[in-house]
């Protein structure tokens, strides 16, 4: 058990520290981004990564959740590869010519010049997302967090650049395609599959897996990109934009929940397929207790610095996102768990379970923010969302139990309130004192509340702070 332990926190924490690394320098060159070209270009960049994603979830249908799972259940892994790569690829050929077709019905794309973009774009990421699927199935999870950070990292980099010398939009698309296209090359050089014949047994059991996987795929893009896309119908490119930033903002209450996730789908599937059950419910436990670990501070500092973060950081223009984005804060909680128990039942072979979850909530998020937004603006999208994850989390939680059980540690999870209440109370009194506000006191302010809550955690549990020490110690290239 401790060896299994040992693998699943240096993959672990690989994947915080990648996701960590992107968050805070994508936090970072937004603040630039919302400075240098204001809230309508980063509207207009958002709406593009919006149908961006929704075209990629086409291109994929669930065939890349289904590949992965038939990948690391170890039969004929080379086969199931080429078969999952070229079906991506049919279904890809077949979205463009589609977009061709009725390529006159995409007026913005094609006064833009983006039309065309964006079908590339969609044709790069189909291949790299197909190797990365690969990679991660094969247990490489190292190398995948290696390689999404490089891909950001130089996405951001480019970006920056290339909106500091006046490309706006377009210079945030070149620094995505950019970053797509290294992370490609350098997933071709590692992948451990080769291209093997496949038969229709291959397919069929792709297809069988991934009926229920694209439901759940359709889902997560719908929770990810239909609100923003409601918004600029309801409101303006400008809202859109402050609503994107609040949301980009809340992705730090997701750091652990991300990096459990990728890490431990693989192993909880070839747990499945051992008849494990015990380490999947131990898993589960310690995973929950992890996931708000980062995720209940952030709440509680978001409700007391979210507007003085957004005015100084962005600019006053954003600080009218301050409600919506504590309600989407909130919503990160719930969905830190929520992601937990959706990679739990699919990688247990319970898709269609998971859809039942994701479905109601999306479906509830939709004709809430249809019916919020004309009224309230973007707080009634961040309403939307959290009424999305509650119906998914207690319907994923009710299937979820009937397969495992779920339990929860509840000494570790009682000591992160506790540092959680003196956080708070430290900020509270900090607050009441007659300092200056700007952007270097709430910077201070935050910095000042993560060493407290930390410090209050690290002291109170031996167990996070053994393993908190023990990340130093980790092996981070295995023998």
């Amino acid at each position: 058990m401790s060896e299994m332990h040992s693998e699943i926190q240096r993959h672990g924490t690989m994947y915080l520290i990648s996701s960590m690394g992107i968050t805070i320098i994508g936090f970072l060159a937004t603040i630039f981004y919302a400075h240098w070209i204001g809230a309508a270009v980063l509207g207009a960049y958002f709406l593009f990564l919006s149908f961006f994603s929704i075209l990629g979830f086409i291109t994929d249908l669930g065939i890349g959740c289904a590949g992965t799972q038939r990948i690391c259940e170890g039969k004929d892994p080379d086969s199931f590869f080429t078969a999952s790569l070229v079906l991506r690829i049919g279904i890809y050929a077949l979205l463009v010519l589609g977009l061709i077709i009725f390529q006159d019905r995409f007026v913005d794309l094609n006064q833009t010049g983006l039309f065309w973009v964006l079908i590339l774009v969609v044709g790069i990421t189909t291949l790299q997302t197909s190797l990365g699927i690969a990679i991660g199935a094969s247990n490489r999870l190292g190398l995948a967090a290696s390689t999404t950070l490089i891909n950001n990292i130089a996405r951001i980099v480019v970006q920056v650049i290339a909106v500091f010398l006046g490309y706006q939009v377009y210079g945030l698309i070149g620094g995505l395609v950019v970053g797509i296209l290294l992370e490609l090359i350098i997933q071709f050089k590692f992948i451990d599959y080769h291209l093997k014949k496949f038969n229709w047994s291959h397919v069929k059991s792709l297809l069988s897996f991934s009926s229920w996987a694209t439901l759940i795929s359709a889902g997560t893009t719908l929770f990810d990109n239909i609100p923003l896309i409601l918004i600029a119908y309801f409101l303006s490119v400008s809202d859109v934009g402050i609503y994107g930033v609040c949301s980009t903002f809340s992705f730090f209450a997701l750091f652990i929940s991300t990096a459990l996730v990728n890490t431990l789908y693989v192993k909880v599937s070839r747990w499945n397929a051992q008849k494990d059950m015990s380490a999947i419910a131990i898993s589960l436990s310690r995973a929950t207790t992890y996931s708000l670990i980062f995720a209940l501070p952030i709440l509680t500092g978001g409700i007391l610095l979210g507007y003085n973060l957004l005015y100084y950081l962005y600019g006053a223009s954003f600080a009218t996102g301050a409600t919506a984005l504590i309600i989407i804060i909130a919503m990160r909680v719930i969905q830190s768990i929520l992601n937990l128990y959706t990679n739990f039942l699919m990688a247990t072979d319970h898709a269609k379970q998971a859809v039942v979850g994701i479905l109601a909530g999306v479906s509830a998020n939709i004709i809430l923010c249809i019916m919020l937004l004309p009224h309230i603006g973007i707080a009634g999208a961040a309403i939307g969302a959290l009424v999305n994850v509650i119906i998914s989390v207690f319907i994923a939680r009710t299937y979820l139990s009937k397969i495992i059980p779920i339990s929860l540690e509840r000494t570790p999870i009682r000591h992160i309130f506790i540092a959680t209440i003196v956080m708070t109370i430290s900020l509270l009194i900090l607050g009441i004192l007659p300092l200056n506000q700007s952007a270097l006191q709430t910077i201070m302010m935050v910095l000042i509340g993560a060493v407290i809550y930390f410090a209050v955690l690290l002291k109170l549990n031996q167990q996070i702070r053994d393993d908190a020490f023990r990340t130093f110690k980790i092996k981070w290239v295995p023998k």
